[in-house]
C-alpha cells in the first residue's frame, strides 16, 4: 500500500505545482509576446507582468491544501486536521512554506518519500494529515 500511496502524494504535489504555473504562463506569456511585438519599447517593463503573475502561482501553491487539496482529492486523498476539517489558508501555508526553502524542503518532505504513510514534519507541526477521500 505504502509504494501506490507514496506515487499519488507525490502526483499530488507535482499537479499542485504544475497547475498554478500553467495558469500564469498561459496568461503572462501571451501578453508579454504581445507586448514585445506591438510595444517594443516596453520590453523591459515586462518583468511587472510575470511578478504579480509568479506572487500569484506561489499564493496558490501555499493555499493549495487550504479546502483540502483539489489534486490530492483528483487522487483520493484529502489534507485533513486532527478534528477532520480542512486545514484552512493559515494551516495550508504553514504546512506547503517549507517546500519552498531550497535544501529544508528534501528534509521535511524525506518521511513522505521513505514512506508513502508518514506525515511530513510540517503537518506533524501543524497538526495535520493526509487521508483517503470518503
Amino acid at each position: 500500500m505504502n509504494a501506490p500511496y507514496r506515487r499519488a502524494r507525490l502526483l499530488a504535489l507535482f499537479l499542485d505545482v504544475a497547475i498554478p504555473a500553467a495558469i500564469v504562463d498561459a496568461v503572462s506569456l501571451p501578453l508579454s509576446a504581445a507586448a514585445w511585438r506591438f510595444w517594443p519599447a516596453a520590453r523591459e517593463q515586462t518583468v511587472w507582468l510575470w511578478v504579480p503573475a509568479s506572487a500569484a502561482a506561489v499564493a496558490a501553491f501555499l493555499l493549495r491544501d487550504a479546502n483540502g487539496g483539489r489534486a490530492r482529492r483528483w487522487m483520493a486523498l484529502e489534507v485533513r486536521r486532527e478534528d477532520g476539517r480542512p486545514p484552512g489558508g493559515w494551516g495550508s501555508i504553514r504546512r506547503n512554506l517549507a517546500l519552498l526553502l531550497p535544501g529544508w524542503n528534501l528534509i521535511d518532505a524525506w518521511p513522505a518519500l521513505r514512506d508513502g504513510a508518514a506525515a511530513r514534519r510540517s503537518d506533524r507541526r501543524a497538526g495535520l494529515r493526509i487521508v483517503p477521500c470518503d
